[in-house]
């Protein structure tokens, strides 16, 4: 069963899914928007925002409330069997009751307009989300079926976008390519865990979920009041074009970020299962573990897409897209806020069963984000660069009361801001000098980009190997172990 499978295998798997993550996205993201050009990924991007904001409903917290509630019951197959189905049936009717309000909303809006038909094509993917059952797959730590399932899905879309999408008039296609990847991924997630758990109609529960659901479903889409808002506020005021230079930088740092937040998604079933236990010294143990290996690869990440932000735009994308420069560099910093955000949150406060603390605080940031932005309108100074910087003021506001609360009153000893993980911010600090230095040599974005991110590598776990940094040690351990 799951207690006994290797965290470090479970971190392995879903590393190599993020990877493989930021990898396509990186060559078939670049590729669309090039094809594609800022006027039609506008129109792809602003249509996906609305499109987010009624699957906040549908999904109904699901994701974050089963992972943690499974996790604590997995080792009882009746009881597991009967919180899924009852999860489950769930799912089904708040997507259904989104999927018709969804196609309501679109044909009183933009029928008849040239936005109905990227619209229109959203609405098979509330449908798609009829059957999302990660949350179980995470639950039961089975890692290995996700990462095979979502990679062959991606390889199948990454043959039909190359074949179908030539020319800028094919968005539409690619907004098709995206929901029907997405059918796919859902639908084989859940034939494999319904064979696996199975599924029954006897002893279903619903009322008693329904509240914790709710507080799952603001905790878990606090995003409405931050990124999500941003790309509203820009697109409603300044453009679509602003929308395409909002989110490619932040669809950038989102791929490295998955990749490096894979350390704390896995543990969080993995901690939730411990705190059922009541084995709290394990929890804190595992926690300062977490903290410290997020450490080791956000701080440099972060300092590598600022000190190279000019070049990641033009690779990923064209000419056009260099007002998204700063954007990038601004989300870098977005980008370390959410991690220990995440921590906080995730692995702390809703482990613990402090949802409604952690919603009152999420949404008084979320209200002082929407009145930033409001405030920034009505000034005239409402851009790109300046939306991501309120949403990171936010984001900072919320992490200090989440800390406060968590230290003082849950007494929870959070390893995230010891000096122990801001050394690896400190040695990343080198990066600027290194690829000044690289910039005076070379004119080619593709030999900057290389040549820095081998040199600031290569001086980056230099470093921690000749310092014997702990972490580092003990994953070149693991990997020895294994040759």
């Amino acid at each position: 069963m799951p207690k006994e499978k290797s965290l470090v295998k479970n971190v392995m798997y879903k590393s190599l899914l993020s990877l493989f993550n930021i990898v396509v996205p990186i060559i078939i993201g670049s590729y669309a928007t090039k094809i594609i050009g800022k006027d039609g990924m506008g129109e792809v991007f602003y249509a996906d925002t609305i499109y987010q904001y009624f699957l906040i409903f549908g999904a109904f917290g699901i994701y974050n409330y089963g992972l943690r509630e499974i996790s604590r019951i997995r080792d009882n197959k009746e009881k597991l069997k009967q919180l899924f189905s009852s999860l489950f049936i769930l799912g089904v009717a708040s997507n259904i009751i989104v999927l018709l309000a969804y196609a309501g909303f679109i044909f009183f809006n933009y029928k008849g307009t040239s936005s109905f038909s990227i619209f229109a094509i959203y609405l098979f993917s509330i449908f798609s989300n009829l059957f999302y059952v990660e949350w179980a797959n995470e639950a039961l730590e089975k890692y290995d079926f996700i990462t095979i399932k979502t990679i062959i899905v991606k390889l199948i879309y990454i043959v039909a976008l190359l074949t179908l999408v030539k020319t800028p008039e094919d968005y539409l296609i690619y907004a098709g390519l995206i929901s029907v990847a997405l059918f796919l991924n859902n639908i084989i997630s859940f034939v494999f865990i319904v064979k696996d758990i199975g599924f029954t109609l006897k002893c279903l529960t619903f009322r008693r979920h329904v509240k914790y659901l709710i507080m799952a479903l603001i905790m878990a889409n606090g995003n409405v009041l931050y990124t999500q808002l941003d790309k509203l506020f820009l697109g409603s005021n300044l453009g679509k074009d602003t929308v395409a230079f909002y989110t490619t930088p932040q669809n950038v740092v989102y791929m490295i970020n998955a990749f490096i937040m894979s350390v704390v998604y896995v543990t969080i079933p993995r901690l939730s299962n411990i705190l059922a236990a009541n084995d709290e010294k394990a929890y804190l143990k595992l926690l300062n573990k977490v903290a410290k290996s997020l450490s080791l690869f956000l701080f440099p990440a972060a300092m590598g897409l600022t000190v190279l932000a000019r070049e990641i735009i033009l690779l990923y994308a064209k000419p056009e897209f260099l007002p998204a420069v700063p954007v990038l560099q601004i989300f870098t910093i977005y980008m370390i806020t959410l991690a220990f955000e995440s921590i906080l949150s995730n692995q702390v406060m809703y482990v613990k069963k402090r949802e409604k603390v952690l919603i009152c605080f999420i949404i008084c940031c979320g209200l002082f984000n929407l009145i930033a932005k409001i405030g920034l309108t009505k000034a005239g100074l409402l851009t790109p660069v300046t939306a991501v910087m309120t949403t990171v003021m936010a984001n900072i506001i919320l992490i200090s009361l989440e800390f406060f609360y968590s230290t003082r009153v849950l007494k929870v000893d959070i390893p995230i801001f010891k000096l122990d993980k801001f050394k690896y911010l400190f040695i990343s600090l080198l990066f600027i000098p290194i690829t000044y230095g690289v910039k005076m040599i070379f004119a080619s974005t593709v030999m900057i980009t290389l040549v820095t991110m081998i040199l600031c590598g290569s001086v980056y776990f230099g470093i921690l190997l000749v310092t014997k940094d702990e972490v580092v040690i003990a994953i070149l351990n693991k990997f020895l172990k294994r040759a």
